[in-house]
């Protein structure tokens, strides 16, 4: 239970780590303990959740190798960005341009990052 409360807390500070630099400061963060996942993020389209479920084995992991576990979190942030267009283009009633306003955010969220990676905004 003490390493679970650590994990949280960790996850916390790698979203108020990446949070800026993945442009998700209007996005609320919220922690699932799950049997049926190792690691995933849950996006509720079209609000600005994110549920990160994780398990007792992400936890081991987490503890065996820090480095890892914040490479695999990152790729979990990141899915916030990219599951707007997924969930818009798996939905079989999309019109074009509900598929076009997906692509152009995810697009304009891509071109933020690299923008401030060179320091252009």
């Amino acid at each position: 239970m003490i390493k679970e409360k650590q994990y949280q807390e960790w996850i916390r500070q790698m979203f108020k780590k990446y949070q800026p630099i993945l442009f998700l400061d209007p996005y609320h963060l919220k922690l699932k303990k799950v049997k049926d996942n190792y690691l995933a993020s849950k996006f509720n389209y079209p609000y600005l959740d994110i549920d990160i479920e994780y398990s007792d084995e992400s936890i081991k992991d987490w503890v065996e190798n820090k480095k890892d576990a914040e490479r695999r979190m990152i790729h979990e942030f990141c899915h916030t960005i990219t599951d707007t267009f997924y969930n818009v283009s798996v939905d079989r009633y999309c019109t074009k341009s509900q598929m076009e306003d997906a692509r152009e955010r995810l697009t304009d969220h891509i071109a933020q990052i690299v923008n401030k990676h060179f320091n252009l905004i």
